[in-house]
């Protein structure tokens, strides 16, 4: 015979499990999209000479994948106790529902993707006059840049910056670090305080995760690392603060927008 409760615990664990995986499948295509961009460098390593493209490509995603899968599960388990939103998870499992309908937050998400992106090409620009000896991050694309090589990164920009980057950043690490200091520093919900604390921790993580990337450029240095991180946190404030104000798709719709902007720039250059 079932009790109420089992078959109610049954139905939370039931929620809880179509969440991650459904959030998680959200993510896959910019797995995917990093590991086909990764092939040719991985290829290029002496290491990875002779291995067939197939276990090239899972060498690629395996450690995205991972991470991706413990974000989904994290921020599937504690967005709704933070009082943090998702739409996909309201429609679909009755988790986290928005305080405002998506197409009300829409504007919004735009506005913020087209502000930061101008703020960041604009700082990038500014840098490059100011001190030219800094290299310049080329967030509009290099002198070496051409149509093909712009449009080339569209899948990686869109899919996995813009989707998957805010289910790694913002849902997983940004949803756990307010849950810990919340549960830190008590309280009956998280206050504005713990919220920003999170925002900032998980732009300045944001900023930081593209330092492997970067640090593997010839031209590298410190301070062009810590522009990056700087710059990148900029990006990651925003989008945190459309995540906590909207929704996990606000940020998304954000980081995608901004990197629309980009690439348009971008193709402003070579053209």
């Amino acid at each position: 015979m079932h009790t109420p409760g089992s078959t109610t615990e049954r139905t939370r664990r039931r929620s809880f499990l179509e969440g991650a995986l459904v959030t998680f499948l959200l993510g896959l295509p910019g797995i995917v999209a990093v590991g086909a961009s990764l092939l040719d460098e991985l290829r290029a390593l002496p290491q990875f000479a002779d291995t067939p493209t197939p276990s090239l490509f899972f060498v690629g995603i395996a450690q995205p994948l991972v991470l991706l899968a413990l974000a989904c599960l994290v921020g599937t388990a504690l967005a709704p106790r933070v009082k943090l939103h998702s739409h996909v998870l309201y429609r679909l499992v009755g988790r986290t529902q928005p305080p405002v309908l998506f197409a009300e937050e829409l504007p919004g998400a735009v506005g913020v993707g087209v502000a930061l992106a101008v703020t960041v090409l604009a700082l990038d620009g500014a840098l490059a006059v100011v001190a030219p000896d800094l290299p310049s991050l080329g967030v509009a694309g290099g002198v070496h840049s051409t149509v093909f090589s712009v449009i080339a990164t569209v899948p990686t920009r869109f899919l996995y910056g813009g989707i998957t980057e805010e289910l790694l950043v913002r849902y997983g690490f940004m949803t756990l670090v307010v849950w810990l200091v919340w549960k830190l520093v008590g309280g009956d919900r998280p206050s504005s305080g713990v919220m920003w604390t999170a925002v900032v921790v998980s732009a300045l993580a944001f900023g930081a995760g593209h330092l492997p990337v970067l640090s593997t450029s010839p031209a590298f240095t410190p301070a062009l690392g810590a522009l990056a991180v700087s710059l990148n946190a900029l990006v990651g404030v925003g989008l945190g603060w459309l995540y906590w104000q909207g929704s996990l798709e606000s940020a998304m719709v954000g980081h995608v927008t901004f990197h629309v902007v980009v690439v348009l720039v971008s193709l402003g250059t070579v053209l």
